[in-house]
């Protein structure tokens, strides 16, 4: 008798639970070449990992945690702007925006009255967006000097770049390189401007024998990048290539491992460290490790990173300030929100080794 009023008791107060909606946007659609199916299911198991571990704390404060995911097409970038009005009209509390910066920036647009947070959007117009609109990503100016500097280091005195111009934070990354370039007294010879992922082989092959350079700057998603690297690395396998966050890590992306690379060498940057390094920065990834089944089965990307700090800033958040509905949870959340998401990484340092991209260190 006892045990049944506690059991009535207990599902009385979870009724009284407030549903907090989180719209999940990302270019993952299984039909979409540039994104597999496994990129999606572990996207999925990143996010349904997250709502469990913070299930117990969100249930005490008096939430739910209630997701919704739209994966659509990356070559269809109006996409994610109709996901994100859609999102804002449906009374989602929290918008959480896609990887790339060009992406992001149609989300914000698109859910302009709504609190948004992208898992890696990092040009520098992402960072001028209004406080409702932020990344976890490290802006490109700083992995931009991490990357200058660790170029230097590796002895290098000239480079060209070769830039994909329909990608904003290609351009952006491009521009923070040269500026610390300058400064450390690397020579730029020349930029080769590129569009889409698979650019005129031969107008490369010939931009690479006018200049022969010491280093070349690729600072686009890895599809495009591995082609690049792929096409120039025929002419010289000892030429030095130097990379954005796009480029994927040891497990996604078409840079690492890539057959036609064999034995390309040379670096790249990005704002989240492995997972094995990273789950230690957080309270949920905490939980996470002091679970063997659960360490084994997580998802070892950045993204997996991201989307669990975007769950425990929002756990935190709604904690903290008891925001009754959506409207209270926009005011609290453009205040303090760079509090409960911000990066707390730094930027991390990779090396492409034989084809294969391995972490060296952190930098802050």
């Amino acid at each position: 008798m006892v045990l049944m009023a506690f059991s009535n008791s207990f599902a009385k107060e979870k009724s009284k639970l407030t549903p907090v909606k989180v719209s999940f946007l990302e270019a993952l659609a299984p039909k979409d070449t540039t994104s597999s199916q496994r990129f999606q299911k572990e996207y999925e198991l990143a996010i349904q990992t997250g709502k469990d571990l913070s299930k117990l704390k969100l249930e005490k404060c008096g939430y739910e945690l209630v997701d919704s995911q739209v994966l659509y097409d990356s070559s269809d970038t109006l996409q994610a702007m109709e996901s994100a009005k859609k999102a804002q009209e449906s009374e989602s509390w929290l918008i959480v925006g896609p990887r790339r910066s060009n992406h992001y920036l149609l989300v914000a647009k698109g859910a302009e009255n709504s609190s948004t947070v992208s898992i890696m959007a990092s040009s520098k117009e992402v960072f001028e967006l209004e406080k409702s609109h932020l990344t976890l990503a490290q802006s490109n100016s700083k992995m931009a000097k991490a990357l200058a500097i660790e170029t230097k280091a590796n002895n290098k005195k000239t480079y060209i770049s070769i830039v994909n111009e329909d990608c904003i934070s290609c351009k952006d990354m491009s521009l923070e390189f040269d500026k610390f370039a300058e400064k450390l007294k690397l020579k730029k010879l020349a930029e080769l401007k590129i569009v889409g992922e698979q650019p005129e082989q031969k107008e490369i092959e010939e931009f690479y024998l006018k200049y022969k350079p010491d280093a070349i700057l690729i600072p686009n998603y890895s599809k495009a990048s591995a082609f690049i690297i792929g096409t120039i690395y025929k002419l010289n396998p000892k030429v030095f290539f130097v990379g954005g966050d796009g480029w994927g890590d040891n497990k996604y992306g078409f840079v690492h491992n890539s057959p036609q690379l064999q034995k390309a060498n040379g670096i790249t940057v990005k704002g989240f460290p492995p997972v094995s390094k990273g789950l230690n920065k957080l309270t949920l990834g905490k939980m996470i490790l002091s679970e063997p089944s659960k360490i084994a089965t997580f998802p070892e990307s950045g993204t997996a990173l991201a989307l669990l700090k975007v769950i425990e800033g929002t756990s935190d958040l709604l904690c903290q300030f008891k925001p009754k509905n959506k409207i209270e949870f926009d005011l609290k959340f453009k205040k303090f929100g760079s509090k409960y998401f911000e990066n707390p990484w730094g930027v991390s340092l990779f090396k492409l080794s034989a084809g294969e991209i391995i972490f060296e260190k952190t930098v802050r």
